[in-house]
């Protein structure tokens, strides 16, 4: 959509500048028009203060989508190492282990999976799976009676992980609605037709083209910014998981033994898991 809306501006400028110097100024040298075009003030004014507005409201909207999405990677990555650093208070080491060792798996799996699936506005069940396996572990502890205080802070730690990875994943759905899109295309190839179209006749047509592909030129570096800012996983501006990557190189060096997952974070020792990705809603 966004080469679409760059195609419209580029046909808006061109259009309006040919029709300018071919109908428009003749018709003002021969005396069938009037010297003063269309009112400027009354109708490019209005129509350039609408467009200019509706894009800086949402760039303004758009940029704090962005920003959001980098404090909501931050949030899980101090979740997760908050996570492996609350098994160590789990007294069987077999258990604490495991417990950490499913833990860097999980962050291996948002860096190699869950990222990537986000750039195509979808989700991956891998990290799921791990964030399970952690739960799982940590219910358990706490119907024990030795470690039961370890698996209440499990548990609760784990739902701060959780909790952090839903606002990690809501940053991935479009805050711009196509509609809005649209119209924002539209205001923008109305705005451009119009000042390309008319002038006055002591505007020289150097200084009119100038002018007028310059405003383009910023409309649709405006238009492409928006878009980009809008899926903060992908394209020119995309976020990189680096606060993840950060703690994972942190922890991973603490858990002994292999790790039940390969490089990619797919589980290592689960015959039956089949990883997939689903659309976020």
């Amino acid at each position: 959509m966004t080469l679409a809306a760059l195609v419209v501006v580029v046909l808006a400028v061109t259009a309006a500048l040919v029709y300018n110097r071919v109908a428009w100024r003749p018709r003002q040298v021969s005396g069938r028009a009037s010297h003063d075009g269309v009112p400027i003030a009354g109708i490019i004014g209005p129509l350039g203060t609408l467009s200019v507005l509706l894009l800086v409201f949402v760039l303004v909207q758009t940029y704090a989508s962005w920003s959001a999405a980098g404090e909501a990677e931050t949030a899980e990555a101090t979740a997760t190492l908050l996570l492996f650093r609350e098994a160590d208070l789990v007294k069987d080491a077999r258990t604490r282990n495991r417990l950490r060792a499913a833990v860097v798996c999980y962050a291996t799996s948002v860096i190699r999976q869950e990222w990537p699936a986000m750039q195509n506005k979808r989700v991956s069940n891998v990290p799921t799976y791990w964030g399970a396996r952690i739960r799982e572990d940590g219910v358990r502890l706490t119907r024990t009676t030795a470690e039961k205080n370890a698996g209440e802070n499990l548990v609760a730690r784990d739902g701060e992980r959780a909790s952090a990875r839903q606002e990690r994943l809501g940053e991935a759905r479009p805050t711009v609605l196509g509609a809005l899109f649209v119209l924002m295309v539209l205001a923008v190839a109305v705005t451009l037709g119009i000042v390309g179209v008319a002038t006055e006749p002591s505007v020289g047509r150097g200084v009119h083209a100038v002018i007028v592909v310059a405003t383009g030129v910023v409309l649709a570096a405006t238009l492409t910014l928006v878009r980009d800012l809008d899926q903060p996983y992908a394209g020119a501006l995309q976020r990189s998981p680096s606060q993840t990557e950060f703690i994972r190189a942190q922890i991973a060096p603490e858990v002994r033994g292999p790790l039940p997952c390969d490089d990619g974070g797919m589980p290592s020792r689960a015959p039956d898991f089949r990883a997939s990705t689903s659309a976020l809603r």
